[in-house]
């Protein structure tokens, strides 16, 4: 591991643990053991921080996600499972989690306004997923990446706003919801995803 793998594995710790507002660069250098000066050489600003951190913890849960993915050959399987790991990987988190309920204020412009890399991220591996099932002749949507960018608001949507018709809370709801609002779209090949 790095100097920048230790420093934003302890932001993780203690994010979860004492929240986003109430850490700061020297409690994380302190935890890891680095002088104040050396944290801040590595991360820069708190702000900076907190973006290296969620984007470390998005990668994490999109490789997550890739292997879950990577274990369904059928899509509709595959968009359910996804859709139910999302949510419990978020939910499950010890910051994300800590955040959307204690610090939603931190986390929302990440996940709305400021949306554009963290979207890009999933919205490029659910497209390169769609494209092989299409290339394979299992789902043949009209537009991949027009696809797989509403796959990936739904998501998102779902996360934000977890009471609906589809509660968060419900595996079996949230797998029902992807694949009775999503699937559709994806046009599964006839004999593929009922």
């Amino acid at each position: 591991m790095t100097v920048l793998d230790d420093i934003l594995e302890a932001a993780l710790k203690e994010f979860s643990e004492v929240g986003i507002r109430r850490t700061s660069i020297d409690d994380v250098a302190r935890r890891v053991g680095l002088a104040r000066a050396t944290a801040y050489r590595h991360v820069g600003t708190k702000n900076h921080l907190i973006e290296l951190v969620i984007e470390a913890e998005t990668r994490r849960g999109v490789e997550a996600l890739d292997d879950v993915l990577g274990q369904e050959q059928d899509p509709a399987r595959a968009i359910e499972a996804g859709f139910v790991f999302l949510v419990r990987y978020v939910r499950g988190h010890p910051l994300f989690d800590r955040v959307l309920h204690r610090e939603p204020e931190l986390l929302l412009p990440a996940l709305t306004i400021n949306a554009g890399p963290v979207l890009a991220v999933y919205r490029s591996l659910i497209a390169e997923r769609l494209r092989d099932w299409r290339d394979r002749g299992r789902i043949a949507p009209a537009d991949v990446d027009r696809a797989a960018e509403a796959i990936v608001r739904f998501a998102v949507s779902l996360l934000l706003t977890p009471h609906g018709v589809a509660e968060a809370d419900d595996p079996g709801a949230v797998a029902a919801f992807a694949r009775e609002t999503l699937l559709p779209m994806l046009r599964p090949a006839p004999g593929q995803g009922s």
